[in-house]
């Protein structure tokens, strides 16, 4: 075995238990309370509030792109969040082929008490680690963030050839 074989031994059981770890967080830790969402709520309306709220109101067809669905599909998902309130859309009189998303208040509200519940749930959980394990855990996430940032700068890259 090379040595370089051995370091990516290593690196694929390292992987492995990150997601591992991760998959344990969503499933036993990170569960919502029934109480706390208003109605039922899918893993794909979820992703569209998101997404929504991470970058503004998006277009249908960014939309579909950025979570690999096609416009069939997040029309259904899109219309079940405008009958629950979460989300608007809007034609712009310019261009009445694009079809524009954006959050309400409602929908805004509604993210916000996720987010505060899935933050004081990740400070309850980190709550036994020190200091310098929090640095270490958030220097990781640093450095994942920047290789994701990467793999997605020359994904659009190429995409553009």
């Amino acid at each position: 075995m090379t040595p370089e074989t051995c370091s990516e031994d290593a690196k694929f059981v390292l992987v492995k238990d990150i997601l591992g770890f991760i998959q344990k967080l969503y499933t036993e830790a990170l569960v919502v309370p029934q109480g706390l969402l208003e109605t039922e709520i899918t893993m794909p309306q979820l992703r569209v509030l998101l997404l929504l709220r991470q970058h503004g109101p998006l277009s249908m067809g960014i939309i579909s792109k950025k979570l690999c669905v096609g416009l069939a599909t997040l029309t259904g998902i899109v219309d079940r969040l405008v009958r629950q309130g979460f989300v608007e859309r809007e034609t712009p009189p310019d261009n009445r082929r694009v079809v524009i998303c954006h959050l309400t208040p409602k929908g805004n509200d509604h993210y916000q008490s996720l987010w505060q519940f899935t933050t004081d749930k990740v400070a309850e959980l980190l709550d036994g680690v020190d200091n310098e394990g929090l640095s270490i855990i958030r220097n990781g996430f640093c450095q994942l963030e920047k290789s994701i940032a990467n793999k997605l700068t020359a994904a659009e890259s190429t995409d553009r050839i």
